[in-house]
């Protein structure tokens, strides 16, 4: 049986289509565990009305604890051998759960679809053929090859077996939780499969946290980073997860415009230099990151010019990557 896992939270205006598109799933072998995180909305009352629809849907009411300990507590709250997340103003494919299962081999703990923030991509049609396959070193490798790599850090999109979700929670009361599981549960996999089809819609919301103003909650993801860094200190991957806490933290900087005169500019200076230098302890990171050679030359135009022009030769690469697997479909 696979459980999905849905954290509600004030999402009444999506929420029925989402969990319209979990209750048609083809694979019928599913139990529901919805997680009211403390709604002031419409949303329980949606959620009461498809647990008297349908006994495989189940709802848990809690004060707001936030994402990540509403999934911990759907998790311990269900009884599937495997676990699927679905985030409450999302839509997955009808048939996503029956695609992904056949993958589920022996020695395979996680099976990873392709994501979209066109909802009309869903509709694609597309035989699944693999698009990445590799044990927990090389799907730790590929996760931090910084926009290009298959294998995602969400924790959507993706069937796991229970285990793997058990031996890394969610870290309570940050956000950016998927940045440390989405890498750290790799350490736990024999192998993971990722295949092309798209099978989920992300809505980027106007109030999501990439969207939303800079708050002090953004800081969250120096305390994600250095977890990071704790859980892989022992690990020869250290360098590269440098390199990935590096280039997340200076996209944040960038996103929310963190100048001179912000009052949390000096900790953004300060983490970034300290993910930088663990970067470059390995040779081949220095060797195969340009953008971190640039900040060791020219800190000081770094952050005024050269960076800016790095995330828009990302951006546009990872557009021409998806029209052309659109192309393809």
């Amino acid at each position: 049986m696979i459980s999905v896992i849905v954290p509600v939270y004030n999402v009444e205006k999506y929420l029925e289509e989402c969990l319209e598109s979990i209750q048609k799933q083809t694979y019928q072998d599913i139990e529901v565990i919805l997680v009211n995180d403390g709604s002031t909305d419409g949303s329980k009352e949606i959620c009461e009305k498809y647990c008297k629809q349908d006994r495989r849907f189940h709802l848990i009411n809690q004060e707001n604890q936030g994402l990540s300990e509403a999934r911990n507590v759907g998790v311990r709250a269900s009884m599937g051998e495997y676990i699927f997340f679905v985030d409450s103003d999302d839509v997955i494919k009808v048939d996503i759960l029956e695609i992904l299962m056949p993958f589920m081999n022996d020695d395979v703990d996680i099976v990873g679809c392709r994501y979209s923030s066109q909802k009309e991509d869903l509709t694609l049609q597309t035989n699944p053929n693999i698009v990445f396959r590799g044990n927990s070193s090389e799907a730790i490798f590929n996760s931090l090859n910084y926009g290009f790599g298959a294998v995602r850090f969400t924790a959507w999109s993706k069937l796991y077996r229970r285990n793997i979700v058990e031996a890394i929670p969610f870290l309570k009361g940050l956000i950016y939780e998927d940045v440390y599981t989405g890498v750290a549960n790799l350490k736990h996999i024999r192998n993971i499969v990722v295949i092309d089809t798209i099978g989920y819609y992300y809505r980027v919301r106007s109030n999501s946290i990439m969207t939303k103003e800079f708050s002090k909650k953004n800081l969250d993801i120096f305390k994600i980073c250095d977890s990071l860094l704790e859980e892989f200190s022992n690990d020869k991957v250290l360098p590269y997860i440098g390199k990935f806490t590096f280039l997340i933290t200076i996209e944040y900087f960038f996103s929310y415009k963190i100048h001179s005169k912000h009052p949390y500019y000096k900790i953004y200076q300060t983490h970034i230099k300290k993910y930088a230098n663990c970067a470059k302890q390995s040779p081949d990171v220095l060797r195969s990151c340009r953008v971190l050679r640039w900040y060791l030359r020219y800190p000081k135009c770094f952050s005024r010019y050269i960076f800016i022009l790095y995330f828009k030769y990302v951006s546009t690469v990872n557009n021409l990557k998806s029209k052309i697997l659109k192309y393809k479909m």
